[in-house]
């Protein structure tokens, strides 16, 4: 077969090729100069305070965050005055000190109030989960250079039952555990715990009816993967502390070593009801 060697080449049309280059600067800059991350709260353009958080600084500074002295028992603002009693890991506050609390120790980040209460109520009820996510780069933060969180074995998100999870879309539970998991280089046990029940919204409810509300409502149903472990419970609120405390009942009762709690947000005292 005769080969042509007079074929008439064939170039990109100019239009072709300005785009092309156009593509390749484009992708020179994002390399040298990458895109700032938008802010998922308030959508404008940041620079990271640290390589974890999702939320710009200004958003931050709105964030009513817990700080010390906090009693280590439940995680509440300890009172002018007010000491914790006991030593090591039984001390407790007035507020956790008449409760039988089935976790060792929970820890918050922010009171559910102004800002952060908006934040968690679009989490829950406007379909956000990229401010779930964003919500637990917060906790991932809280905990990574925390050496009390060096022994965890697996962060477990409480479980949301099949018609609340069909509603909403997506359990903002796991979405707040899996950055939590990444910083401290555990597993997320998303399917061990089951809510088999289901129950009202704890918002509204008095003190007895919350615990009422949510008793005999979980489950284990692997208990070879958390026996012997220590586990890292992880959710958006805390009021009461009923649920947490109902389901490190059912993990302990499975085999778990231990079970410590970590929520975005502590409802203040007077929401308990």
């Amino acid at each position: 077969m005769a080969i042509n060697l007079f074929r008439k080449k064939r170039f990109l049309p100019i239009e072709k090729m300005e785009g092309l280059l156009a593509s390749a600067v484009s992708a020179l800059c994002d390399l040298v100069f990458p895109p700032q991350p938008l802010c998922p709260a308030c959508g404008r353009e940041f620079q990271p305070v640290y390589h974890r958080l999702a939320f710009c600084r200004v958003c931050l500074e709105r964030f009513p965050l817990l700080v010390p002295p906090l009693c280590p028992r439940c995680g509440r603002p300890l009172q002018d005055g007010e000491t914790v009693e006991g030593h090591g890991p039984a001390v407790s506050c007035r507020h956790c000190r008449g409760e039988k609390r089935h976790y060792q120790r929970m820890k918050a980040v922010t009171v559910y109030t102004g800002y952060m209460r908006e934040i968690l109520q679009a989490v829950k009820y406007g379909f956000r989960p990229d401010l779930a996510a964003a919500v637990g780069s917060l906790l991932a933060v809280a905990v990574e250079n925390d050496p009390a969180y060096d022994r965890i074995d697996a962060v477990i998100p409480v479980p949301l039952h099949p018609e609340r999870l069909a509603a909403r879309g997506y359990n903002q539970g796991i979405l707040l555990a899996q950055p939590v998991a990444t910083a401290l280089r555990v597993p997320v046990f998303a399917e061990t715990l089951v809510r088999t029940r289901f129950t009202k919204s704890q918002s509204g409810l008095g003190r007895r009816e919350r615990k009422t509300n949510v008793a005999g409502a979980f489950l284990v149903i692997n208990c070879r993967e958390v026996a012997g472990k220590r586990l890292l419970l992880v959710d958006d609120i805390c009021t009461t502390g009923y649920t947490l405390s109902e389901c490190a009942r059912v993990l302990l009762l499975a085999g778990a070593r231990r079970v410590e709690c970590l929520t975005a947000a502590l409802g203040v005292p007077e929401e308990t009801g």
